[in-house]
Formats: C-alpha cells, structure tokens, sequence
C-alpha cells in the first residue's frame, strides 16, 4: 500500500467515524431539541387561543390537550421509532383491546364544547401535535438509516434501474430538465446593458 492509498483509507475512516457520530449522536439530540422546540411553540398557541377567549383554561378538552403536549414536550428523548415498535409489540402480544382511554375521553371532551369553530381549532391543535410526533418517529436516524437503503433498493429492483443511465433517462422524462438547464444558464449569464 502506498501513501496515497493510505491517505484515503485514513481520510475514509476518519470521515465514516465522524458520519456515524454526527448520525447517531448530534442529529437524535438536535431532533429532540428541535420537537420540543416546536411543541412549545404550539403549546403557546394553543395557550394564546385560550387567552383570547375562545375556551375556558378549566375545560377537559383544553386541559387534555395541554396534558398530551407536555407530556410530548417531557418524554421526547423517548419518542423514537424503536421504543414505539417495542411498545406496539409489547401491546399487540398482551392485550386483544384496543388502548382507547385517551382517545375516548378526547372525544367526550371535545363533545362538550358548543362552538363548531372552536371544536374544529381544537381538532387542528391535536392534529398538529400529532403530525409534531410523527415526524419525529420517521426523521429518527436508526429508522432511516434502516429504511430508506431498503426503500431504495426496492425501488430500483421494482423500475428494473441497471445503471446511472438508466435513472437518468427515467427522471429526465419526468423532471423538465431543459427547463432547469435554461434557467440555469440564464442565471449565470452576464446582462446585457442597453
């Protein structure tokens, strides 16, 4: 092995070390930061909503609302895709029943509140907090650093993709790249001064 071939193989350590560092250590905790960044952020809203009026700071479906956001705001470290496959297996091989405590006394709650407008606010704050989650379940490393080789891989068996060529012929069909290649050149282009 000569030097320039070790210099590559140690550059190429050195670059998969600090991958895998930034991948499984900074990214999951920047991820937390950032969901509970953005649950606050709806959790003020919602609190501002309430200010305003439109709900009683003492009414079960404001109340449960509250207490889902914190409890997504205090338990985020815990909101990865591996602890809620466990905790779905764990649920689907002891119990038959579906897990409705929550959800059912949502409902009722919600139920409870005359105003169709206020209702239909409340639904979107839920709907927010949840869509909140969710992306913290997909964007985890572990999940796709597991998913989306596999989905790639699926992908490029199912298009029959052999070659560069051929994923570039199938999204050159697809994407207008003369268009992007027009605006490209044009960008760089120096103006003409009349």
């Amino acid at each position: 092995m000569n030097a320039a071939q070790l210099s590559i193989a140690i550059q190429t350590l050195l670059s998969s070390i600090v991958f895998v560092f930034v991948l499984f250590s900074l990214w999951p905790r920047q991820r937390v930061d950032l969901f509970r960044q953005q649950m606050f952020a709806l959790r003020d809203e919602l609190f501002d909503f309430a200010l305003e009026g439109n709900i009683d700071f003492n009414d079960p479906a404001y109340t449960q609302l509250r207490e889902l956001m914190n409890g997504f705001i205090r338990y985020a470290h815990n909101l990865t895709a591996y602890r809620a496959l466990v905790s779905f297996l764990r649920w689907k091989c002891t119990s038959r029943e579906p897990i409705k405590g929550w959800a059912v006394s949502w409902e009722q709650a919600l139920s409870s509140v005359p105003d169709k407008n206020v209702k239909t606010k409340l639904e979107e704050f839920r709907s927010k907090a949840s869509m909140l989650a969710m992306s913290q379940l997909i964007l985890s490393p572990a999940l796709l650093v597991i998913l989306m080789p596999t989905l790639l891989l699926t992908t490029m068996l199912y298009l029959q993709w052999t070659s560069l060529r051929t994923i570039y012929n199938d999204f050159n069909d697809k994407i207008p790249m003369a268009f992007l290649e027009e605006e490209a050149a044009n960008s760089s282009a120096i103006p003409k001064i009349s």
